[in-house]
Formats: structure tokens, C-alpha cells, sequence
């Protein structure tokens, strides 16, 4: 474990380390390629064969180059690479080119080049982390846009009369052919001086990636043939920087039968969860009736994990009983399987196809209103948060009157961690998604088993010393041994993976809400996690007052009932997460009833290992009785 939070925080830093700029030196950064950009086209609206045809135009294309040869020169210590300093020569041509009235070809292929030259540098993000949505971005463009550039992009929106320079029409090839996605990132982000374009930074990243991706789209609208993928030789960095003009020269090269306007009105489709699952169901059943029943019963673990599974937590919001019964006919169908039981994989097979059939049509029915996320995230964020909350604040409630002030901060260290890396996830969720179900629910059900190992070992040793006598000789002989040991450490590890495995579960969850319905499900997240956040804090204080009143005997012997209870329900739910990856055995008990809450599941494996910790706990408590006594 020692080695898992190590690499954890090796691949924190490298995630940050394309956004190690400060956010106005990353803004700098950004401003200083748009100027280029922006002198590279409207330089020839300053000057023609030598002279000033606009004094205005020109005035700006002078204070565009000054400023940024200041911006390149502030930016030397910071982005410390030798290439970018080197342009410093260049940036100084461009500006005598200009005040020499130097002609619109030399201009704009200089700026072009030293543009060129710091995007190949890779010191700024120039492409999305994930393929923008145009949905998204049309939906963006609605509320943000329209009202300027016009509902159809042609500059022609209701204010558009009052304003000085007019709104950009995005039909206008003049303008669009040289406008690249990266280009117009940089303009929505930045906004435009001088003009009604403002800043719109309230975006996140992907907002603004969409709505770049989705101006680009407008002007081919009227032939929006779609294709299934684009080519293997078109990156999605590519894309990002290419303008209208350059994507269509490299298409020409290409040979390709892909045009211009495919690739601008090109969405790649998102698999419906529950399509994989029916597939890789439908794969099984196949590979059952050629007699291969190991790789059909893999293939149904799969139907599980990669599909039902993806959106069981927003079914399990409007119809349980229909998310418990494919789950038991799932477990049902896997056994059957391996048991080569043609009746039952027949009727299984049948009843589990109408079923996910079934959740298919109700999904597609769901309204996904802002009351049903607020509310379905609030249920999730609350019943995960608590859980972690109550096992941290009972470790930080016996740290706190024995001060041993190190192993405390390495359990804030630990939790806030574990949030941090949460975060993370919920920014490069596609990437969290592609981990395939099983390595999920293995490092869920992994995490749950250390979990109880550690509560275990701690509410022994909290029982052992709910004396007063004893916890006193304690602080007197051994305390101060620990905050010098590697159990420091290990109180960090454990507070991570708390919280982390809670987490994790979250963000998927949180992210199926969010890809179903774009349309609500910003601010209903925001305030569900507003109102978790509030109400985790009020049980916090709460807790902390309590416990303040308590003497530090009853604490730890609170404590110690405490946490033998949520290791016996953390035995549940790990035991449960090893057998829905596949790795445990499934027994089930019918007319037992599951409790999730309690980490009660219906079948032998799961009720048998929690019956064991409860035996362990009894042990214990009353051998420590009988040392007690002695």
C-alpha cells in the first residue's frame, strides 16, 4: 500500500505538470498565441502595397506586436525553455515588418510561424482532454451566445444592432476558414478588448472545448452527413489546431472520401451502457450453445461490470426491485452457465434480456429534472460521504485528546489526498470509465478488506484501553513512540483509502447523471455537493462537541463499538464488490431481503465472512474483559 500512495502522488504531479503555469501566466500564455493569430488575419485591413489604408486597424496591429513582445519577454523565466527564448528575435522582426508597412503575405506568415513555433513547444494545452459534444456546445451557444451571434451563428442576435464592431458571423468562410477550434478556445476564454466579446471563464474546460468545436460546425450545418470514426491519421490535437483551411489541404492530400463538413459535424456516439450489456449478454448465450461455457460465463461478468452496473445507481433511483432482479438473474445465469444447465440459461437468458430491455425503455423515459439529479446526487454523496466521515472522525476523536498532533495531520493528509484525486477522476472521468469494471470493483472490495483489517487492530486496541488507568499509562509510556513511527504513515494510508474507494464510486456515479442529461445537471451537481458539503460540516461540529464532553475512557469505548460495527458492514461490501468482479464464489439465499446500508447481502460468501469478524470481535472483547480482570 505504501507503494500505491507513493504512485498515486507521482501521477498527481505529472497530471499537473502540463498546468504548472499560474492561471494569468497560463492566460498570458494563451493571449500572447491569439495575438499572433489575430495579426497573422486582420493585418491586411492596416495596410496595402506599403500604405495605411485604416489608421485605426494600424494603430492596433502596432500595440498588438508590442504587446507581445512584453508578454514573451515575461514569460521567458517562467516557461525556462531555450526555444521559446530564441523567439524573442522574432517577435522583434514581426514588429519593425509592421512599422515598416511590410506587405499582408510577409506579416502574416512571420506572426503564423512564431504562433506555430510555440504551440509545437507543447508548453499550452491546445485540445481537449476527451472529444468535445456538439450537443453540449449547441446548448451552450443557446444561453451564452445567441443573443449577440444569432440562434443560427450569423451574427444577426437581438443585440446585435447596438453593438460596435458587429458579432462575428460564423458563416462567413472569409473569417471561419482561417478560425481554428484552438483559435476560438482561446477567444471564448479570453474574450476580445475593444469589443462586446467578454471573457467567459465561468466555463470549465470542456464547456468551452464544445462550444469551440461547435462554432466551428455551424457554417456546415447544411451538409451534416455523418460518419461512424474519423480516420486513424487525424488526431484529436490535430483538429484542435488545424483552421478550416488547413484541415481541407490535408484532406485533399489524404485521398479520403471524408470532407470538411463530416469531420466539423462529427460526434463520436457514446456507448449506451445497457447496449453493451445486451450485447455481451447476447455473446454469451452464443458461445454457451457452441459448448465454450468459461468464456460465455466471462462474457456475462462482463454485461455486468461494463454495462448494467455503469447505470445501476441512477435505476436504482426510480425502479430497485428491477435493478436487485437483473442482479440476481445475472448471478443466477452465470452459475447456470458454468454448470452447462441448458433449461436454466434458456429461461435466464429470456428474462434477462426482457429486463434490461425493460431499464432501457425506463432511462430513456427518465426525466432528468433538476428536482431528480439534485436529488439522486444528494442520496449518493451523502450515503458515501458518511461512511468515510464517521470512520475518520472517530480516528481524529482519539487522536485529538492524547495530541498526538503528527498522526493527525497525516490523517487530514490522507482524506484531503483522496478528495483531490477524487477530483481528478471526475475531470478525466473518461479515463476513469475505461478502467474495465472488474480492476473497479477489485480495488472497491481490496480497499473494504484493509479497511477492517486496520479497524479491527484499532478497536482492539481502543477496548484494551477504555480504562482509565490504562489509557493513562498508555500516554505515559508509549504514545510518543508512535508519532515517530512509521504508524504515522499508515494512518495517512488508511485515511486515503477510506475515502478514496467512496470516491471513486461517486464519481461514476455523478458522471452517468451528467452524460444522460447535460441540459440540468450542472447546477443541480453544484448544489447537491453545496448542500453535502453544509451538512457534512454540521455533523462534523457536532461530533467534535459531543465528544469534547465525553471523558476519554467512555470515547474510546464508543469508539470501539463503533467500529466493530462498520468493519462487519465493510466485510459485507467488500466481500460483495469480490463477487461482482467475479473473484469470490456466489451462493444466494432466497427471501432474504438485501440491506445495502448495512452491507447485508443475501447469500453465503458475504453473511459468512461478516458472522466470522463478529466472532473475531466477541473474542476479543472478551479475552480483553478476562486481561482485564487480571
Amino acid at each position: 500500500m505504501r507503494n500505491l500512495f507513493i504512485l498515486s502522488i507521482i501521477l498527481l504531479i505529472a497530471s499537473q505538470h502540463i498546468y504548472s503555469f499560474t492561471n494569468q501566466q497560463n492566460k498570458d500564455l494563451r493571449t500572447l498565441v491569439s495575438l499572433l493569430n489575430y495579426i497573422s488575419k486582420d493585418y491586411k485591413m492596416a495596410v496595402d502595397n506599403g500604405k495605411i489604408i485604416n489608421n485605426d486597424e494600424f494603430n492596433e496591429m502596432d500595440d498588438f506586436t508590442n504587446k507581445c513582445t512584453i508578454l514573451q519577454k515575461e514569460l521567458i523565466p517562467i516557461v525556462n525553455n531555450n526555444a521559446f527564448t530564441k523567439l524573442q528575435d522574432s517577435l522583434t522582426k514581426l514588429r519593425a515588418s509592421v512599422l515598416n508597412k511590410d506587405t499582408y503575405e510577409n506579416v502574416s506568415k512571420a506572426a503564423s510561424i512564431i504562433k506555430n513555433n510555440i504551440i509545437d513547444l507543447n508548453i499550452l494545452k491546445i485540445s481537449p482532454s476527451r472529444y468535445p459534444s456538439l450537443k453540449r456546445g449547441a446548448l451552450l451557444f443557446k444561453n451564452n451566445c445567441a443573443s449577440c451571434h444569432g440562434d443560427n451563428g450569423k451574427g444577426d442576435g437581438v443585440m446585435s444592432k447596438d453593438l460596435e464592431p458587429k458579432p462575428t458571423d460564423f458563416h462567413n468562410a472569409e473569417v471561419m476558414d482561417l478560425l481554428s477550434p484552438m483559435q476560438a478556445y482561446n477567444i471564448i476564454k479570453l474574450g476580445v478588448a475593444g469589443t462586446s466579446m467578454r471573457s467567459f471563464e465561468e466555463l470549465n474546460d470542456n464547456d468551452i472545448w464544445s462550444l469551440a468545436f461547435y462554432i466551428l460546425s455551424l457554417r456546415h450545418n447544411h451538409n451534416n452527413k455523418s460518419i461512424d470514426k474519423l480516420s486513424t491519421n487525424i488526431s484529436l490535437d490535430s483538429l484542435s489546431k488545424w483552421n478550416d483551411k488547413e484541415l481541407n489541404e490535408f484532406l485533399q492530400k489524404s485521398n479520403t472520401n471524408i470532407t470538411l463538413s463530416n469531420i466539423r459535424n462529427y460526434e463520436p456516439s457514446q456507448a449506451d451502457p445497457l447496449d453493451i450489456a445486451i450485447k455481451e449478454l447476447n455473446l454469451s448465450y452464443q458461445l454457451f450453445n457452441k459448448g465454450d461455457y468459461s468464456q460465455a460465463e466471462k462474457h456475462a461478468l462482463t454485461s455486468y461490470l461494463e454495462g448494467i452496473e455503469l447505470v445501476e445507481n441512477v435505476l436504482n433511483a426510480s425502479k430497485p426491485e428491477l435493478v436487485r432482479s437483473i442482479e440476481k438473474d445475472m448471478i443466477a445465469y452465470r452459475k447456470a452457465l458454468l454448470k452447462g444447465d441448458k433449461d436454466n440459461v434458456d429461461h435466464l437468458y429470456l428474462q434477462l434480456t426482457e429486463r434490461i430491455e425493460n431499464a432501457k425503455s425506463i432511462l430513456s423515459e427518465l426525466e432528468y429534472s433538476f428536482a431528480f439529479i439534485y436529488g439522486a446526487s444528494l442520496s449518493i454523496l451523502l450515503r458515501e460521504s458518511l461512511e468515510s466521515l464517521l470512520i475518520i472522525l472517530i480516528i481524529l476523536s482519539i487522536l485529538k485528546p492524547l495530541n498526538m498532533q503528527k498522526a493527525i495531520l497525516a490523517v487530514h493528509i490522507g482524506w484531503i489526498f483522496a478528495i483531490i484525486l477524487g477530483f481528478l477522476g471526475w475531470i478525466f472521468v473518461d479515463k476513469l470509465i475505461n478502467i474495465s469494471g472488474a480492476s473497479r470493483e477489485l480495488m472497491e472490495g481490496i480497499g473494504s478488506i484493509i479497511a477492517v483489517i486496520v479497524l479491527l487492530y484499532a478497536g482492539t486496541w481502543l477496548h484494551s484501553h477504555s480504562e482509565v488507568f490504562k489509557w493513562t499509562d498508555f500516554i505515559k509510556t508509549k504514545i510518543s513512540s508512535i508519532s515517530d513511527s512509521g504508524s504515522v504513515v499508515g494512518l495517512g494510508i488508511f485515511a486515503f483509502i477510506v475515502v478514496f474507494r467512496e470516491a471513486v464510486e461517486v464519481v461514476l456515479f455523478l458522471s452517468s447523471l451528467t452524460l444522460n442529461n447535460p441540459n440540468q445537471s450542472d447546477s443541480a451537481l453544484i448544489w447537491a455537493v453545496v448542500t453535502t458539503t453544509i451538512l457534512i460540516a454540521i455533523i462534523s461540529i457536532i461530533f467534535s462537541k459531543y465528544t469534547k464532553k465525553l471523558p476519554i475512557g467512555k470515547i474510546f469505548k464508543i469508539s470501539a463499538y463503533v467500529i466493530a460495527v462498520l468493519a462487519v458492514i465493510l466485510t459485507g461490501k467488500g466481500i460483495a464488490a469480490l463477487q461482482e468482479a467475479g473473484y469470490i464464489p456466489i451462493m444466494l439465499i432466497n427471501h432474504i431481503p438485501r440491506i445495502d446500508l448495512l452491507g447485508f447481502y443475501p447469500n453465503i460468501q458475504s453473511i459468512l465472512a461478516q458472522f466470522i469478524i463478529l466472532a473475531i470481535i466477541i473474542y476479543i472483547t472478551k479475552r480483553t474483559k478476562k486481561d482485564q480482570s487480571h
